[in-house]
This record gives C-alpha cells, structure tokens and sequence, in this order.
C-alpha cells in the first residue's frame, strides 16, 4: 500500500511539473503587451547579452 502511495504522489507531482512548465503564449492579437513581455521573459542568455548595452570585457 505504501509502494502505491508513494507512486500516486510521484505521478501527481510529474504530472503538475509538466502542466506548469509548458506555458501557453499570450494571443498577441488580444494583447499586445502580454505577448512583448512573454518574448522578454523567453530569450536565450546569449540574446540578452547580445542586447545589453553593457560593454562586454574580452580577455
């Protein structure tokens, strides 16, 4: 019974992960600003460096 309990829990917590990782983007016909700041909040670190405009220091 313990076995089952313990595999109920972890397939319940796997299932919440996986719901809650995969977000939905916002319609950008709806709203615009959603949809800009869901772009902001998903570039890649090299794009942001790429877009900062702090000097980078090369060695």
């Amino acid at each position: 019974m313990k076995k089952f309990r313990l595999l109920l829990l972890f397939a319940s917590c796997a299932s919440l992960l996986m719901t809650t990782s995969c977000s939905v983007p916002p319609n950008a016909e709806e709203d615009p600003n959603a949809d800009a700041a869901y772009k902001r909040a998903h570039r890649t670190e090299m794009y942001r460096k790429a877009q900062s405009s702090e000097p980078s220091i090369q060695q």
